[in-house]
């Protein structure tokens, strides 16, 4: 069998070297959150990070290590740079959908959308919404706040949390609470309207304490608010997010 002109195979393997950089970045970005949380600490977010780190480092290592076996060997196997750019493109097409950020934003909205579920299924029963810190613990007893925690320092779980704010005319941010994964409710003077935000990390590791953005945005993305109205009948169904 022909092998290809010697040029084709380094240009082929330079390509493969270029296409396994964005894995081994996003590797060696994990591994440096992993180092960060074992010498500085701090409140993060759960993910596996070392697994994750030490599995895009191996697979980005064999595409590089292939393009450079190629590059460096004139009697390298033909095969070696084209393998190489496939592991490439295959990192190159799954990195978008792998990433704490991600999981992170997926995580937190699901948490503000089970309260807002929990705090409709309360004005259902009791014809408005809670009236105090009492009554919006017990109807977040369930879901959000006895779900698996999603933020940790120091190994430990950071619990949910709850902020009430009366006579409200609109949501709240101010002043921020100091822990993520903390519900501010903000409720008008009748007890029939809320607004809902909720406290992630700006980043998954060493992120300061932010409100929840839609998709996990900070800049310049929109802060996420949980509106609801008391629900009268013949009133259209308001959607929620699960």
């Amino acid at each position: 069998m022909k092998k290809a002109p010697r040029r084709l195979q380094i240009i082929v393997a330079v390509l493969g070297v270029m296409v396994n950089l964005p894995a081994a970045r996003f590797g060696s970005s994990l591994l440096w959150n992993w180092i960060h949380l074992r010498v500085w600490g701090g409140p993060y977010f759960h993910y596996g990070y070392l697994t994750n780190a030490l599995l895009w480092l191996l697979v980005s290592a064999t595409g590089i290590s292939l393009a450079a076996m190629a590059m460096w060997k004139s009697n390298a196997y033909d095969i070696f740079p084209v393998l190489s750019v496939i592991v490439g493109l295959i990192c190159t097409f799954a990195l978008p959908n792998v990433a704490p950020r991600l999981d992170l934003a997926e995580a937190t909205t699901k948490l503000l959308g089970h309260a807002d579920h929990s705090l409709s299924d309360w004005d259902e029963l009791h014809g408005r919404f809670p009236s105090d810190e009492r009554e919006l613990r017990e109807a977040l007893a369930l879901r959000p706040l006895s779900e698996p925690a999603i933020f940790f320092r120091d190994g430990k779980s950071i619990s949910y949390d709850v902020r009430v704010v009366t006579n409200a005319v609109a949501p709240t941010f101010e002043p921020l609470p100091s822990n993520p994964g903390t519900i501010v409710y903000a409720v008008n003077s009748n007890y029939k309207e809320y607004w809902l935000v909720i406290t992630t990390l700006q980043s998954p590791v060493a992120g300061p304490v932010a409100v929840h953005h839609i998709a996990g945005e900070y800049d310049p993305g929109e802060i996420l608010i949980m509106n609801r109205k008391h629900h009268n009948p013949g009133d259209g169904y308001q959607p929620f997010i699960e």
